[in-house]
């Protein structure tokens, strides 16, 4: 594991101590995300309070954001802690709060990212997946879909895989089975035994997205935390081994294959297949138009 370099204690003190009596330090929270993504989602939250926001980077290692609103002035140093994570520290004016408030408000915007509500309301069907084949653990994620208990997902790693492990969102663990898997198209269809709402497709979907959009996806984490991840659409639709995809810049962890990706208005673009290997930050989806094909060949005494 690479870790990048930190600033000298030094200057991470005569960047971030304001002028206060007391001299009171910098408070430190460290943050599941990228360095350059913290960063971006605080940059959001404080524009959306009013703030002016200036930022600049120190290559390889910080990114400082200076943000003022009249009189107020707000200084944060986001830095590397890993190539997955990284640790935010502040100053503020005395007797202030720490920006954009209290610490649970600092990591709720990281964890929102700035993304639209529209966006937001399909992270109650997002399910965290988990099984086991030939004594290696697998974990992926999974979109819960209309009201039946279905669940479409990925299914690269499931071959003589029957059943699931699956984490609902209000908490509860419930055993799904592998109803149907496509490799072809790298999808399968999970069910649960008891009827669930899920998301609903109709006239929730977009099957023609356009390049340097933004688009939002959702999977889990090793901790069984859904986290949102923001990026954008990297070209026109482009097909590998017969297969259309569509490219996207964006951060791609372990665990979010088969996670949902929608577009600024919540409408569903298609799910989380992988990264191109190699890199961090070059994704790929498995378009909508696709999903629906592969839905509609299950029939329903399949179930």
């Amino acid at each position: 594991m690479i870790v990048p370099a930190r600033l000298p204690r030094i200057v991470l003190l005569l960047l971030l101590t304001v002028p206060a009596s007391g001299g009171d330090r910098p408070t430190v929270h460290p943050m599941e995300l990228p360095a350059p993504e913290t960063a971006a989602r605080l940059e959001r939250c404080l524009e959306a309070s009013g703030f002016d926001v200036r930022r600049r980077e120190s290559p390889g290692t910080s990114i400082r954001i200076d943000a003022t609103r009249g009189g107020e002035i707000r200084e944060l140093l986001v830095s590397p802690r890993s190539p997955l994570a990284s640790v935010v520290e502040w100053g503020s004016n005395p007797g202030e709060a720490p920006p954009p408030g209290t610490p649970d408000d600092l990591h709720s915007c990281i964890d929102r990212g700035g993304a639209p509500a529209e966006v937001l309301a399909g992270e109650k069907f997002v399910v965290c997946l988990r099984t086991r084949r030939e004594g290696r653990e697998i974990r992926f994620s999974g979109l819960l879909i209309g009201g039946e208990g279905t669940i479409v997902s990925t299914a690269h790693d499931l071959e003589r895989v029957k059943a699931v492990s699956v984490r609902l969102r209000d908490g509860r663990i419930v055993p799904g089975r592998i109803g149907k898997r496509d490799p072809a198209r790298d999808l399968s269809r999970i069910d649960l035994a008891e009827a669930a709402t899920g998301f609903l497709l109709e006239g929730r979907v977009r099957d023609r997205l356009s390049p340097g959009e933004p688009i939002y996806s959702m999977g889990c984490t090793d901790g069984g935390a859904v986290r949102l991840r923001e990026g954008r659409v990297d070209g026109d639709l482009r097909k590998s081994g017969g297969m259309p995809l569509w490219e996207v810049r964006m951060e791609t962890i372990p665990g979010s294959s088969g996670g949902p990706a929608f577009d600024a208005g919540g409408n569903l673009a298609g799910l989380v297949k992988g990264r191109f290997r190699g890199t961090k930050d070059q994704g790929f989806l498995v378009p909508i138009g696709t999903i629906l094909e592969f839905l509609g060949t299950v029939k329903r005494e399949d179930r």
